[in-house]
């Protein structure tokens, strides 16, 4: 499979109108780019990646206490099993996640004490992401020659949520170079920020490409940052930069990996227009975050 390299974005650049045509171009022809001098320290983030370990290496049966309850935003454990459509059905990987939400004060009680022990290290991260989150909305902004603000000041964080995630094939069976170990997908809200170990395991395909086009591995290296356009910030910019489709997929030869992804939603009551059709002067209709959400989920299978 092709391995390719994203744009690599240098945030220690000075030059704040170079920085955000680099991400425009980046957004506008992959939809994803990483990010090197970021302001995140890698000791952070592998304290995170070991208090992730430590919650899924737990019983099920304890890992079920914290269990996701439904809610509009998302928090608690969820378990997925994927399975291939082959006449021999092997299981492809088993997706676990647990998702954190309503920083900087999320509900106590309902935190795995795997993870409440390193609360203050997660809150800690939760904020850098959030400013970095920003600013990378704000150098969007900038590069349409918007106010800088124009998409972060709808950003309070309080739709914000941190999702720890492990891929694992279960012992004796078989994983192959053709098992997709989640569906294609487009992310929700405007920035997505994912933390990967040594090995990548994202795999894109390019924005103008068709449904048929090959899928491509992203390299990835544990110093930098990928992000990716979501389908919000897409339709809020008129489609001017895109969100694409992208899937996971474990080597073979693998049989378990983690991230960690940050996902930067709107708050519910801004409104949302496309930017194309305010500097056209149209009148198209307004909706808030909360509406455009429940159409997105109307359309879901």
């Amino acid at each position: 499979m092709k391995v390719i390299e994203l744009p690599s974005i240098d945030l220690s650049e000075q030059n704040t109108k170079l920085l955000s045509t680099l991400i425009i171009d980046a957004c506008q022809e992959w939809g994803f780019f990483t990010l090197k001098n970021h302001g995140i320290k890698l000791e952070d983030v592998q304290v995170l990646f070991k208090e992730s370990d430590e919650f899924f290496k737990l019983p099920t049966e304890e890992k079920e206490h914290y269990v996701f309850q439904g809610n509009d935003l998302p928090s608690g454990y969820s378990r997925h099993t994927k399975h291939s459509h082959s006449e021999d059905s092997f299981s492809r990987a088993i997706k676990e996640y647990y998702d954190i939400a309503r920083f900087p004060n999320p509900d106590i009680e309902k935190i795995s004490p795997a993870i409440r022990k390193r609360l203050p290290e997660l809150k800690m991260f939760f904020k850098q992401c959030h400013i970095l989150s920003l600013k990378i909305l704000d150098l969007i902004a900038l590069g349409f020659g918007l106010s800088q603000d124009f998409f972060s000041k709808y950003h309070s964080s309080a739709e914000d949520f941190l999702r720890f995630i492990k891929y694992m094939v279960p012992e004796g069976k078989e994983h192959t170079e053709d098992d997709v170990d989640n569906d294609s997908h487009f992310d929700y809200g405007t920035i997505t920020l994912l933390f990967q170990r040594e090995y990548g395991i994202l795999q894109i395909q390019p924005p103008e490409s068709d449904a048929t086009a090959d899928w491509v591995r992203v390299s990835v290296d544990k110093e930098v940052i990928s992000v990716n356009v979501a389908d919000t910030l897409q339709f809020w910019t008129g489609e001017r930069i895109k969100s694409s489709i992208h899937q996971i997929r474990i080597d073979p030869r693998i049989r378990e990996r983690q991230l960690i992804a940050f996902f930067a939603i709107p708050d519910l009551d801004c409104p949302i227009s496309k930017v194309s059709d305010e500097e056209d002067g149209k009148n198209a209709k307004t909706m808030t975050m909360r509406e455009y959400r429940r159409r997105k989920m109307a359309c879901l299978p």
